[in-house]
């Protein structure tokens, strides 16, 4: 499964990154950041996600609602957290791939 993760704490993204891999995912870090490329690169990682993760506490208003919009737009799931520091990114990833088998 391809994540896309928008905000959270970006000295996390290495370690988040790998708790995706050990878990057999990708992830796609977004720092939150809406100026020069970063509606672009939002646009990009969501048209390809199977998921998108948004932490709010450390997020802009206006990438929230961007990447909400653009879930709803591509029908993505969409997922909104207070945080996301990496043992609750864990915990959401196994909550995920659980409901993933059980509909499978």
């Amino acid at each position: 499964m391809r994540i896309s993760l928008i905000g959270g704490v970006e000295r996390n993204e290495q370690a988040l990154e790998q708790i995706a891999r050990d878990l057999g995912h990708t992830l796609d870090f977004h720092g939150g950041h809406m100026k020069g490329r970063g509606v672009d690169d939002m646009h990009r990682q969501i048209d390809r996600a199977d998921v998108v993760i948004v932490a709010t506490n450390v997020n802009s208003h206006g990438a929230m609602h961007m990447a909400r919009k653009l879930a709803k737009k591509r029908a993505v799931p969409f997922i909104m957290t207070t945080s996301c520091n990496p043992s609750r990114f864990r915990e959401m990833l196994s909550t995920l791939d659980t409901q993933i088998a059980r509909a499978a």
